[in-house]
């Protein structure tokens, strides 16, 4: 098994992924000005289709590209389920790959970012908010 390929890596992802995508959702909500148990509501049910779906696809049984325990042949080949499963599990493989370098270089910027206000004498979190307001479309 891959690194990728563990039942112990893949659950805490989706987990993550979840709260992540939850969280995007929510932001969305606010920024369009609507109510904010609109808002809670629809991150909730973001974060458990999402954490739904990842599961179920762990635990379905059948071997895809998103978890695979290396069976050989499932009684289930043939059918519109496993078809859907290889397809969630093709995507979903390559979008943790995608996600954890995201991941990845968000942290590094935030730790340049550190090194940079260590190095200059100003309070931490000083130059990545600068980026922020650099970057970001809303006025502050």
């Amino acid at each position: 098994m891959s690194f990728f390929n563990s039942i112990s890596i893949r659950i805490p992802l989706a987990f993550i992924g979840g709260i992540f995508y939850g969280f995007i959702t929510y932001q969305i909500f606010l920024l369009l000005d609507l109510s904010s148990q609109t808002a809670i509501g629809t991150g909730l049910l973001v974060f458990f289709l999402y954490l739904g779906s990842r599961l179920l696809v762990l635990f379905s049984g059948i071997d895809t590209p998103y978890y695979s325990k290396e069976r050989k042949g499932s009684p289930y080949e043939n059918t519109a389920f496993y078809q859907t499963a290889q397809w969630v599990g093709k995507f979903y493989h390559y979008h943790d790959a995608v996600l954890f370098i995201f991941l990845t270089l968000i942290a590094i910027v935030f730790l340049i970012s550190l090194v940079l206000d260590w190095a200059g004498s100003n309070p931490f979190g000083k130059t990545i908010r600068g980026l922020f307001q650099l970057l970001s479309p809303i006025p502050q």
